[in-house]
């Protein structure tokens, strides 16, 4: 059996715009496996939150 992961809670540690970012970016991520794109070489989803940064999936 596989241990449960154990990842720190980012939602207080993000501003709301972020966070509501990151909510929309996975929900992106849940439709695309919905429709079954997620096995596309060229799949690449990000978004940008407030500032100079962005978001992206850390395998591409």
């Amino acid at each position: 059996m596989n241990a449960p992961l154990k990842l720190p809670a980012v939602k207080n540690q993000v501003s709301e715009a972020e966070w509501r970012t990151r909510v929309d970016l996975a929900a992106c991520y849940r439709l695309i496996a919905l429709y079954g794109w997620d096995d596309l070489i060229f799949t690449h989803i990000s978004a940008k939150v407030p500032g100079t940064d962005f978001l992206i999936n850390p395998t591409g």
